[in-house]
């Protein structure tokens, strides 16, 4: 996922100049801090987008400002911050990279009691793989949603559309891949009939070097942040990418012509409380509460269109503009996807040197 922030933006720009270069060494930074007249003593690693106030209104009017934020593009580039000793006091992590941020020492156990608003979680979502481990809960999860694969179908015909077409010849240059290699791999996966696209056998690794190679051959440009892409998808540069799934509902919605291929990628995200906080461990747990206000969640909705934890938020939305959508509904909507949980770390470092190694063979 991606989100707006100019700070963010013209930094990646300039570190994601052509496809060779994947992912941007330290891209985080500390773009907005609290105000010196406030009592706030609360840093966050967040994703760019999800630090503003509107999100937790009520954090802000209990301390009087917002709280330090660090901002960063990918989790394990937010983890590996927190191994060389950056200290923070929570950490805006998905689900499927909770076991390698727990295995790390990175995060601790949440004490449920200490947020007030934790029995309005939606209860599937509490069921998701590694928010509950041994009885303890590692994540408050706050927000969910899709991705998919998407074409253009005003620039490209194509019949029964599968992620094949990442690699099929006829879109050389028509297609644009994201930074994440974790989706990377996952549609590679798809491509390869691997029975598990997150788990895949020995057997089926042996596939991923030639499916990778010719990814990386039909694609135009890597992006990390969806203005890049949605701009080139409106000028005709781009018809094939994986697509967040706020940003296809937007486009459709707009008249911008797109069209998903299944399956949809399913995900869930939320805070979970560093092993290494500095700061009032009582306003994290306020913070994690006022995220899960079901205004946050309209607030969510109307800016992304993602579903909200709070199973009362729904109740706030407007009922058309959340049909068909799921919103309502986590526990099927989970159901009908391909979940993006986490891959076993030792396939997940060979699928990064097999990724590593066919870029390199392009160069």
């Amino acid at each position: 996922m991606s989100h707006n922030n100019k700070c963010l933006r013209r930094q990646m720009d300039r570190s994601f100049a052509s496809i060779g270069v994947v992912v941007a060494a330290g891209l985080l930074m500390s773009c907005q801090a609290a105000d010196d007249n406030n009592s706030v003593d609360l840093t966050i690693l967040e994703w760019s987008g999800y630090q503003q106030a509107k999100y937790h209104p009520e954090f802000n009017a209990k301390y009087g400002g917002q709280p330090n934020v660090a901002l960063f593009a990918e989790e394990k580039d937010a983890m590996q911050r927190m191994r060389n000793g950056y200290r923070v006091d929570l950490i805006h992590l998905c689900a499927n990279s909770l076991d390698e941020a727990r295995e790390a020492g990175l995060i601790k156990p949440l004490d449920i009691s200490r947020i007030p608003r934790w029995s309005d979680i939606s209860p599937s979502l509490l069921q998701v793989e590694d928010v509950q481990v041994d009885g303890k809960y590692w994540l408050a999860p706050w927000e969910w949603g899709f991705s998919t694969v998407a074409y253009n179908p005003e620039v490209v015909e194509i019949e029964n559309a599968t992620y094949d077409i990442f690699i099929d010849p006829r879109f050389k240059g028509k297609t644009a891949l994201t930074s994440s290699l974790s989706v990377n791999h996952i549609i590679a996966g798809v491509i390869g009939r691997w029975a598990d696209p997150l788990d895949p056998t020995e057997e089926e690794m042996k596939s991923a070097p030639e499916i990778f190679t010719k990814m990386l051959e039909n694609a135009r440009f890597i992006w990390s942040d969806g203005t890049q892409l949605e701009q080139a998808w409106v000028a005709g540069d781009v018809s094939i990418s994986y697509v967040f799934g706020s940003a296809s509902l937007r486009m459709k919605k707009t008249g911008i012509p797109i069209q998903v291929v299944e399956p949809i990628m399913t995900w869930m995200c939320g805070l979970s409380l560093s092993a290494n906080g500095a700061g009032s461990e009582q306003q994290a747990y306020d913070y994690i509460n006022a995220m899960l206000d079901p205004a946050s969640g309209v607030a969510l909705f109307d800016q992304y269109t993602y579903g909200h934890a709070n199973s009362k938020t729904v109740d706030l939305l407007d009922p058309e503009k959340i049909e068909g959508l799921g919103i309502d509904d986590p526990a099927n909507f989970f159901e009908r996807g391909l979940y993006t949980g986490a891959t076993p770390p030792a396939k997940e470092r060979k699928l990064y040197q097999l990724w590593f190694e066919a870029q390199a063979g392009l160069d």
